[in-house]
């Protein structure tokens, strides 16, 4: 297997198995916040069901605008300093609950986070946002950057580290 093979099989590994994104929204007065949530890769697009009572929610309904991290485990990466991980940004939009991307969606976060979701599903103050990406940035390791690129984001491109 040659090097571009096996960043790509890394980064689909990475991106696939994820069960959770960090998340940067914008507060009110316009500071970065910081927050996670559990996410979704679902038809080329991620999705987070969120409560209304988190503050990162009510920074996307203000602004959609948002990146989100997957990275890996901290345990299993071989040095604090070269965690691999998958940079992406995007704009984060509702999705109605009467919909059928709803049911299906919400099918496999029942799926992959179990007997929770019969807890939360239910509730009000829930909503589903997909989250459309733009643009993203793997990195592989020290010197290991790639761009995503494709009507996808899954075609990677290794930067120049010299920029």
């Amino acid at each position: 297997m040659n090097e571009s093979d096996s960043a790509r099989q890394d980064f689909l590994a990475l991106r696939d198995n994820t069960s959770s994104a960090q998340l940067a929204t914008l507060a009110k007065d316009t500071t970065p916040e910081a927050s996670y949530a559990p996410c979704i890769l679902f038809a080329g697009d991620y999705y987070l069901f969120l409560s209304q009572l988190a503050s990162h929610t009510a920074n996307l309904v203000r602004n959609p605008e948002l990146g989100l991290m997957l990275i890996e485990d901290e345990f299993e990466a071989a040095n604090a300093f070269a965690r691999r991980r998958i940079s992406l940004q995007g704009r984060a939009e509702p999705v109605e609950r009467d919909s059928d991307i709803f049911k299906s969606v919400l099918g496999e976060f029942h799926q992959r986070f179990g007997k929770v979701m019969k807890i939360i599903e239910p509730l009000p103050d829930f909503q589903l946002f997909c989250v459309r990406v733009t643009s993203g940035r793997f990195v592989r390791g020290f010197g290991q950057a790639y761009e995503l690129t494709g009507e996808r984001l899954d075609d990677l491109h290794l930067t120049d580290p010299r920029r």
